[in-house]
């Protein structure tokens, strides 16, 4: 039996997906949380090896317990997550990104994420560099 997927998290995959592309077309060399693109959802935004970065940031527990496909969640502060279209050109383009450290969503193809049990701006730069080593210190000072 298929997985019943709510629309409006479909609407908000949908709308996060558009501005995360529109976000890698801009020019970076800093480490930054962009506004909202959709309730609860911000873009992290970071530069590595002259490629931009671009993940995004999910808050509400409902999207959470979706994008892990597991009511598991809900207490989870955070979830950080990249799909697979930019992991792949990132590594091909030299720029390491440490898939082994993420979990794929069974839930939303394409999309992998790292779950963060507490949620401040320097916990999400820590775990980004570890993800993305290349991610240099001076795009880390924000």
């Amino acid at each position: 039996m298929a997985r019943h997927v709510p629309i409006d998290f479909l609407d908000t995959m949908h709308l996060v997906q558009r501005a995360v592309a529109a976000a890698r077309g801009e020019d970076r060399r800093f480490f930054s949380f962009a506004r909202e693109v959709a309730p609860g959802v911000r873009l992290v935004l970071s530069e590595a090896a002259g490629q931009p970065v671009v993940f995004s940031l999910w808050t509400r527990p409902a999207d959470i317990v979706e994008l892990c496909g597991d009511a598991a969640y809900p207490a989870t502060a955070g979830l950080l997550a990249i799909d697979k279209e930019q992991a792949y050109e990132l590594l091909r383009r030299g720029v390491l990104v440490d898939l082994s450290q993420f979990v794929r969503s069974e839930s939303t193809p394409g999309v992998y994420y790292v779950l963060f049990d507490y949620l401040s701006p320097e916990q999400v730069r820590r775990v980004l560099h570890r993800l993305v080593p290349a991610i240099e210190s001076y795009s880390m000072a924000a």
